[in-house]
């Protein structure tokens, strides 16, 4: 039974990202959202952190920096943007989702894993029916979410493939990266993620005080729950269950948020994006390279965990 509420717990809360995100980035806007955010995060991690900071040394701060940019900075902003001009979070998370596919693919593109007819076929069958969703989505007489917005969950999925290949290259090993605990490497990349989405506010002339209480109940969402409780529900998890058997779970936070965003902010589900999740969810399963992991989710990598 514990066991059973903390996978349910896990996939709320990392669901609960694209739901925070459409709380406040159409009233604040996504870098605004998104610094306060992780200003709120980096200040609750230093805390939290005190004297273990002074263990950072210069190649972890540039390794965690590579991966902060591509798995929190980029994945976020990209997404966070398209749900601030009208996507659907549930849509923005379903693109998302082809993340694992899309990272067994560039693994045997550059030769370190090899994919074979199996991989490659879920790869196409998972654009088919990512495809499905947008091309339904898109058709509707009262669509009004330009092309470009259903492509920038697709650059944040590509940009969290490059994070993960790049991870499992370093030489930084698995025990080395256990040592830094979970808050220490969130807190570089949190840092690192703080500083690039305070240039683009203040480029974009977005960088304000919120005065919206919705603004700052997405704040606290944001960073309670799709923060610090999906870190710890997955970290929890990976020391009860198989890393394999956790990956599973990612796979409903698509539906989860569909059902989500439909009961709270009235979102429809069309029936073409019913048949697009079972598409994607077949495209998944023929991914799955048994032997080497390629086409693992990216909650297994920690570091690479972007939400």
């Amino acid at each position: 039974m514990q066991l059973l509420l903390l996978q349910l717990v896990f996939v709320l809360s990392w669901s609960s990202g694209f739901i925070g995100a459409k709380l406040g980035a159409e009233t604040a806007g996504a870098f605004n959202l998104l610094f306060w955010r992780f200003l709120l995060v980096t200040l609750c991690l230093a805390i939290v952190l005190n004297r273990q900071l002074g263990r950072l040394t210069l190649e972890k701060i540039r390794y965690h920096a590579v991966i902060g940019f591509l798995s929190q900075f980029l994945y976020l902003a990209c997404v966070y943007v398209a749900i601030q001009h009208g996507l659907p979070p549930g849509i923005a998370a379903i693109v998302a989702a082809l993340q694992p596919l899309i990272t067994a693919a560039m693994t045997s593109f550059e030769g370190s894993e090899r994919s074979g007819a199996r991989q490659w076929a879920g790869l196409v069958v998972g654009f088919i029916g990512v495809g499905i969703v947008i091309g339904g989505q898109y058709a509707l007489p009262t669509a009004s979410v330009g092309i470009v917005m259903y492509l920038l969950p697709l650059v944040s999925a590509f940009g969290l493939s490059i994070a993960t290949i790049y991870q499992r290259r370093r030489a930084l090993t698995a025990a080395r990266s256990n040592e830094d605990g979970l808050f220490l490497p969130l807190f570089v990349q949190g840092g690192v993620s703080l500083v690039l989405f305070a240039a683009c506010g203040i480029v974009t002339g977005d960088l304000r005080v919120p005065t919206q209480p919705n603004v700052w109940v997405s704040v606290v969402w944001l960073t309670v729950f799709s923060t610090f409780i999906a870190y710890l529900s997955l970290w929890a998890l990976l020391k009860r269950m198989p890393a394999t058997r956790v990956a599973t779970l990612v796979y409903l936070e698509p539906p989860v948020t569909l059902m989500w965003a439909a009961w709270m902010f009235g979102d429809r589900i069309e029936v073409t994006t019913y048949i697009g999740i079972v598409v994607v969810v077949v495209g998944v399963w023929l991914a799955r390279n048994r032997g080497t992991g390629a086409g693992r989710p990216r909650c297994v990598d920690m570091e690479t965990a972007g939400r």
